[in-house]
């Protein structure tokens, strides 16, 4: 009986992926970068590179460690930049859930420097930030990281250099509707927004959150949203709107079951 069950679930949530809505999730703007030519020169840059043992093009940009460096060259978008942990602390609020094993979400991570990391089905990170750097080094550098397993050809991570939003929102996700979250957008409920957007419809609705610690979105990329919402009277971090958005998305998605 336990097995039947466990059979019928799986249907359940297979018939739930062909009639419900389509959804998208996109971390825009993430602050996840390989440290920038104009910083690879920088004596405070190149003597970390030294301590840690890599080289310079194997680290990432880390405001922890190269604040000083970064406000010294006083580089673009300082305030955006420069916190890969983020990227790790928002996958780790999307990848484990239910939502997300089911197949009833895409997730891509469009970085500052307009690349794209493409997540695979079902796909798991390490919980340890370090291990997830280092896998996240391994992706930059072999543009695609595949499972062990003999009989699974598809990619686990794959990454595409200079893929702006717009490409990945145009060629690859093509959605019927995005919506965006920010401080700035008009407040409302996140439950109804998810309500009114999630549906039979079999529509592709794509929510855009940013994987930056502060500051606003690009104005190109905000151009392409349709609607721009805030979901609390203060500013949350992504990690906590991603959160709470997968789990209104469960409840609408799984609402569907029979």
């Amino acid at each position: 009986m336990k097995i039947i069950s466990v059979y019928i679930k799986d249907i359940n949530a297979k018939l739930i992926s062909l009639v419900t809505s389509h959804i998208s999730i996109v971390l825009a703007e993430s602050a996840l970068e390989i440290i920038p030519t104009e910083l690879r020169n920088n004596h405070l840059i190149i003597n970390y590179s030294r301590k840690v043992g890599k080289s310079v093009g194997e680290v990432f940009l880390d405001k922890s460690y190269h604040y000083s460096a970064m406000k010294e060259k006083n580089i673009d978008f300082i305030w955006k930049r420069g916190r890969p942990d983020l990227v790790h602390i928002c996958l780790l609020s999307i990848l484990p859930t239910p939502l997300f094993y089911k197949n009833m979400v895409d997730v891509y991570i469009h970085t500052i420097d307009n690349k794209v990391i493409f997540i695979g089905d079902q796909v798991r990170i390490p919980k340890s930030y370090r291990r997830f750097e280092g896998l996240m080094i391994k992706l930059y550098q072999e543009k695609e990281i595949k499972s062990d397993q003999k009989d699974y050809n598809k990619y686990l991570l794959k990454i595409e250099k200079n893929m702006t939003f717009d490409m990945l929102v145009d060629k690859i996700i093509k959605p019927d509707k995005i919506i965006g979250f920010s401080s700035t957008g008009i407040l409302k409920d996140l439950k109804t927004i998810v309500n009114e957007n999630i549906g039979t419809n079999n529509k592709k609705i794509t929510f855009v959150i940013g994987g930056f610690q502060s500051g606003h979105f690009s104005q190109n990329i905000r151009e392409r949203f349709h609607m721009t919402y805030s979901i609390a009277n203060e500013q949350l971090e992504a990690h906590v709107v991603i959160s709470r958005l997968v789990y209104e998305c469960e409840n609408r998605c799984f609402s569907f079951m029979v």
